[in-house]
Order: structure tokens, then C-alpha cells, then sequence
């Protein structure tokens, strides 16, 4: 399993840049995902729970951002346990969640996530960039008395270098189907534009855009502030 210790720093540290974000948790890539899955699923057995917290965690960040998130929540997230898939016609194993008030686990795929239809993939890039700056000046104001406390965790944070600003209700993925759903629109009637000078996609349309970063104001008791995390 990945050692737990090992830090992973975004942009403004003029360290490494995470090109794979969900929740509050960055990677490098998201084969490093991937590869600390392959690793649990291969140390636990079936029908054992996965105690390892950042596990667990990491996963329910991922089922937020599924695209049945909705049924894979449901009220709540109890815990994450190794489930044999033969009932799904494999041979493999795979992660179930154990939901609040409900009896049998739910099939959870991590891949639905890890590779999502590439347009779907790109929206939301798009959405994320265009919204990057509100998001940020989220961040410089709610440090702008002194630390900050970790709405996953309640540890104090003393420096916004520290902290990123997560969607947590509703997470970002629902908050980006909301938007597209209160303008009539499919992530594939999106139109993108390649930006000219920074990296990824924006939206091609400029009004879209701006509509898009109102809805994102009109949501920011959706962000909170957490302690960036380390693996």
C-alpha cells in the first residue's frame, strides 16, 4: 500500500502540480490511483473492511464524483468493504459500500470514475478552469483573519498554501450537472474552445461562461476548506 506520508504539493508551491484532483485529494496521475486500489484489493480478502482511513476516505470522495452518485451514497457511507465480483459474472474483486440503513452492499467501480466518457472529462475541466479564480479568492478570504480549520478533519490549518477549496455539498461533479441541467444542456452539446495560451479547454461560449461563473457564486456554501492531503 502507498506510504501515507509522502506529500503531494499543487501549483503555488512550485513543487509538483497534480494533474488529477477528486475531493479534497490530488495526484500526480491517476495511475497512482489505480495502483493503491490494485494494492488494498490485493491484500484484503473478501467480505474485510478497509480500515485504512485514507482509503476509505478517498473512495467516498470518488463516489461523490460518480455519475450515479446519488445511488452510491445514499444516506451516507457507513464503510468500504472487498467484495467478491463473481456475481457480476468475474473473477476479480472489487469495492462495495456498506450505506447507512441499508442491508446489502453497493457495487461500486472506481473506474467509472478514473475514466469517465472523455467528453464528460473535458466539460469539466472546462467548468473547473473557468471558475478557478472565484475558487481561489474562496480560498484568500477565508484566511484572511488568520487560520483556517479543516471542515473534514477540525485540525487548524495556518496557511492557505496548505489548504485547497473543495466542493463538498453538493460535490463538484453534481454542482456541474445542476448547472447544465438549469440551462438545458448535455455535456455533449457543450462547445469547448482550446484555451490560446494556458493549458485545457474553456467554454466556447462566452455568456455560457459567464452564467456558469454566477451559478458558481451563487454556490460557494457548497466550498469548504480542508487541509490539502498527503500520501
Amino acid at each position: 500500500m502507498m506510504d501515507s506520508n509522502s506529500s503531494n504539493r499543487g501549483a503555488e508551491t512550485g513543487t509538483v502540480v497534480a494533474t488529477y484532483e477528486v475531493g479534497e485529494f490530488s495526484f500526480n496521475k491517476k495511475g497512482e490511483v489505480r495502483e493503491l486500489f490494485k494494492s488494498v484489493l490485493e491484500e484484503l480478502d473478501a467480505g474485510e473492511k478497509v480500515t485504512d482511513s485514507f482509503v476509505s476516505a478517498l473512495l467516498t470522495a470518488m463516489a461523490r464524483e460518480h455519475p450515479a452518485a446519488a445511488d452510491k451514497i445514499g444516506e451516507g457511507i457507513e464503510c468500504w468493504v472487498v467484495a467478491s465480483n463473481k456475481d457480476l459474472g468475474y473473477t476479480s474483486k472489487g469495492f462495495r459500500a456498506k450505506q447507512r440503513g441499508r442491508e446489502e452492499l453497493v457495487v461500486f467501480s472506481y473506474n467509472d470514475v478514473l475514466s469517465p466518457p472523455k467528453r464528460l472529462t473535458l466539460v469539466a475541466e472546462a467548468l473547473t478552469q473557468e471558475a478557478l479564480e472565484i475558487t481561489r479568492q474562496f480560498r484568500t478570504d477565508a484566511f484572511a483573519t488568520g487560520p483556517v480549520q479543516c471542515a473534514l478533519t477540525g485540525k487548524e490549518i495556518p496557511e492557505k498554501t496548505m489548504a485547497d477549496a473543495v466542493h463538498l455539498n453538493p460535490p463538484r461533479a453534481q454542482l456541474h450537472r445542476a448547472f447544465l441541467a438549469s440551462e438545458g444542456l448535455t455535456y455533449d452539446a457543450v462547445g469547448l474552445t482550446k484555451h490560446p495560451t494556458q493549458s485545457g479547454y474553456r467554454l466556447a461560449d462566452r455568456d455560457l461562461a459567464n452564467r456558469w461563473k454566477k451559478f458558481q457564486t451563487e454556490h460557494l456554501d457548497g466550498l469548504a476548506i480542508v487541509l490539502r492531503r498527503e500520501r
